[in-house]
């Protein structure tokens, strides 16, 4: 069996089978977009799945995974469609574990506080070219994203790669538990979450759970250039370092070297591995970094550097990643999907290698930074004289309070909410700008992206 069936789920879950289903197994968690013939899941989150999987039966689902005490709450009609379990979530992750063991290939977990998915993008990219690959797709990447990315692999995929996000400590170690990885890499440790992490040692020691986990039996991938990550990998047997500085002497395993790395005017880089020189397509320093984490890892799996340069340079990033569009006669950098200080200050610096005859910033808050929130937020509004930027427009109320006390900030912008800007970008951005707009989810600016596109395009 080369995917999982409902029929085998209903096994690997110990479910009453009232018949033998070897129909392909298809996830759904939401029953708004589920498919004829997919299996829906019945969660527990901010709503109680239960209360969908009557939709979710209508829409032409084919079983749904519900609480053994819910049972009553549906038609007899239904039952025999019925896979009950004690805890949904907890089924969901047994489910992946289960079908993580019949996998063949080698599964590479990737966290980090920034360059998740942007390092997964390049690694799947890359490894794409040399066998069947699975990869995370988007952000799925928490208790709920990681199991069903097992569930979709095939049996005989060559790479499982397993992005792995994290808001508390224990979180990496339990999604290891789920998929078992083999190869580890933690992109990068700062100030992420902080709220949650209480501090950047408590950063460290949940990023680190991913090195613990392969320390013994398995491979770590390690950002040389990132202390924390080297401190945090120290335990680890077999380590693969990378970076764009040749290593010192303290470093102990092998070492991928990124020779004369250079940003164009774009803010493109190149860089050269093996005498292969790879191009990117996405700005900045740290696509540098993760073009560089995948031919490190493609060639430790045995790629041709020649190979895996292509691959990379071939990447296109997941949206809302540094992703550099056109928009009519703009340019537009969407950052919006996250932001930490460190990816923010990454950001404006990106911004500062291109040439433009105007440069904006959009900046929306960093969120869930605790104690550090009034300093990181000022310190961005430093950084803006260094990045070139001509006119910054600041949105959230952390933003608001470092903009009230900065005084040289005269081409400082600041709103409350993304709504009191959407009606007035027209007026506020001129042709042939070069825009960023960057900040955490919460603040919603993609929707900041949305309507200079339609403005412009």
């Amino acid at each position: 069996m080369n995917i999982p069936t409902v029929g085998w789920l209903r096994e690997a879950l110990r479910a009453p089978v009232h018949q033998v289903c070897e129909l392909e197994l298809k996830n759904s968690i939401d029953s708004r977009s589920l498919s004829a013939g997919d299996t829906f899941w019945a969660l527990s989150g901010a709503r109680d799945g239960h209360e969908f999987v009557e939709a979710a039966f209508q829409a032409g689902a084919a079983a749904a995974v519900v609480r053994k005490d819910s049972l009553t709450r549906f038609p007899a009609s239904v039952h025999p469609k019925l896979i009950p379990v004690n805890d949904p979530n907890e089924a969901i992750a047994q489910a992946a574990n289960a079908w993580r063991r019949k996998l063949k290939g080698a599964v590479i977990g990737i966290t980090g506080s920034v360059g998740k998915t942007t390092t997964k993008d390049f690694i799947a990219s890359a490894l794409g070219d040399h066998g069947l690959t699975h990869a995370t797709k988007g952000n799925f990447n928490n208790e709920i994203g990681l199991p069903l990315t097992l569930l979709e692999a095939p049996a005989d995929a060559r790479y499982i790669i397993c992005e792995m996000g994290a808001t508390r400590e224990g979180d990496i170690r339990r999604l290891c538990d789920i998929a078992r990885p083999d190869f580890g890499i933690v992109t990068a440790i700062a100030a992420a979450h902080l709220e949650k992490f209480g501090s950047m040692e408590g950063v460290q020691r949940a990023k680190g759970e991913l090195y613990d986990f392969v320390a013994d039996h398995g491979f770590a991938f390690v950002p040389y250039e990132d202390e924390r990550c080297v401190s945090a990998s120290a335990r680890c047997k077999n380590r693969i370092g990378y970076g764009f500085s040749n290593p010192g002497a303290n470093w102990k395993g092998k070492y991928v070297y990124g020779d004369a790395l250079r940003f164009d005017s774009e803010g493109l880089a190149a860089f050269t591995v093996d005498g292969e020189v790879c191009r990117l397509s996405i700005p900045g320093r740290p696509a540098a970094l993760a073009g560089l984490a995948a031919m490190t890892v493609a060639r430790h799996f045995g790629m041709p550097a020649s190979v895996a340069a292509l691959s990379v340079t071939r990447t296109i990033p997941t949206g809302g990643r540094a992703k550099l569009m056109r928009m009519g006669s703009l340019s537009v950098i969407d950052d919006s999907y996250n932001a930490n200080p460190a990816s923010m200050r990454a950001a404006l610096e990106t911004l500062s290698m291109r040439d433009a005859a105007r440069k904006v910033a959009i900046l929306g808050d960093m969120l869930e930074l605790g104690e550090i929130t009034g300093v990181a937020h000022e310190e961005v509004l430093e950084e803006l004289d260094r990045s070139g930027v001509s006119l910054a427009i600041l949105i959230g109320p952390s933003f608001q309070h470092a903009a009230a006390s900065c005084l040289s900030c005269a081409r400082v912008l600041a709103y409350e909410s993304s709504d009191q800007i959407l009606n007035i970008l027209g007026n506020l951005l001129k042709p042939n700008d070069l825009v960023l707009v960057k900040a955490s989810r919460g603040m919603a600016l993609d929707r900041v992206v949305t309507r200079i596109s339609e403005l412009f395009s």
